[in-house]
């Protein structure tokens, strides 16, 4: 597994850009950080690091995969902020490609093209691979250019930051103790419901209909009509009506709240009142409660270890780009 996504996570904070906030809410939920403006125009070397000039291109490059990695283009709201955060990984990158010099880090063509089949081996073939640079605007000799880099940078972690970690059964165990609460499963609920829905803009007339028909199917589940042929035919849930109103095993937190309050308050085979969501009208059964059960030590503590190696590598790493930030020469020139 490749250890520069780790790096780039870590130079500026992971989550900071894979996935940018929701443009939705951005105005009421996200408080951005505050950084100085980018300029529209980027001038044609945008920092320099140490003996490396860094270029426009290889900046809106990085961007562009970073919009490919969230799935979305970059909200304009957002410019200044992740164009600042991506420029930052760039530094960072390049300061530990610098770092491989100094250390006489070399990696031989065979290393490189092993790992270009691997990407490649994503691909059902050279022709979808193709397609897929094509998408990325880059070419297959960039990629091996970016590809030997990748691994030159592994290499100084692997060398100097990462070896000697070690977290030991007393570590794993502790922070299960005090993270008791993160290791209960279970507690949920089967539940089917019965969806008479309308839309956004619906009138007071059109909403009082909708809660008619609502009442109505309630009623005739109460007088022993079938519930899940009721919500066959007449719910307007498409992924539930089909499976007879189905919602499969229903947690805390998955539902919208008022959806939510109605159901756990019920008990095994009980029926809601119609209860009221911004997706319209519902009728809810609860079909049974599944128990909580606490998962055991023995069960969670690969996991846990493997979480704290990872933040301790976060933490490592970070520090080791700090030592190297501090003795290099660095301009940043947007």
């Amino acid at each position: 597994m490749s250890l520069v996504p780790l790096v780039l996570a870590t130079a500026c904070g992971a989550g900071d850009l894979e996935t940018p906030p929701d443009p939705a809410v951005a105005a009421d939920a996200v408080t951005l950080p505050t950084v100085d403006p980018v300029p529209e125009v980027l001038p044609a070397i945008v920092a320099r690091v140490n003996t490396h000039n860094l270029t426009k291109e290889e900046l809106e490059r990085a961007v562009r995969s970073a919009e490919i990695q969230a799935g979305q283009a970059l909200p304009t709201q957002f410019r200044d902020q992740v164009y600042r955060s991506v420029l930052d990984r760039l530094v960072s990158f390049h300061l530990l490609v610098q770092e491989s010099e100094t250390l006489s880090i070399v990696v031989d063509d065979a290393g490189v093209d092993a790992r270009i089949e691997t990407i490649r081996s994503n691909f059902p073939d050279d022709e979808a691979f193709q397609t897929q640079l094509d998408s990325w605007e880059t070419t297959i000799d960039d990629l091996r250019e970016e590809t030997r880099r990748d691994l030159l940078v592994e290499g100084v972690l692997e060398a100097e930051v990462l070896p000697g970690i070690n977290v030991d059964v007393e570590t794993t165990r502790e922070f299960y103790e005090q993270h008791a609460a993160e290791f209960t499963e279970g507690g949920g609920v089967e539940a089917r419901h019965i969806l008479i829905g309308f839309s956004p803009d619906a009138s007071d007339q059109e909403k009082a209909e909708a809660r008619k028909r609502a009442d109505s199917l309630r009623l005739d589940v109460e007088a022993g009509v079938d519930f899940a042929e009721l919500a066959r035919t007449h719910s307007e849930d498409p992924g539930s009506a089909a499976n007879g109103g189905d919602l499969g095993n229903v947690v805390r937190g998955q539902t919208v709240p008022t959806f939510e309050a109605a159901l756990f308050a019920l008990e095994p085979g009980d029926l809601s009142e119609v209860v009221e969501t911004p997706f319209g009208f519902h009728v809810i059964q609860m079909v049974g409660r599944e128990a909580e059960r606490t998962v055991p030590f023995a069960e969670a503590s690969v996991q846990i270890r493997e979480f704290l190696v990872q933040q301790e590598q976060q933490a490592r790493i970070a520090a080791f780009i700090e030592e190297l930030k501090a003795k290099s020469d660095i301009e940043i020139l947007i």
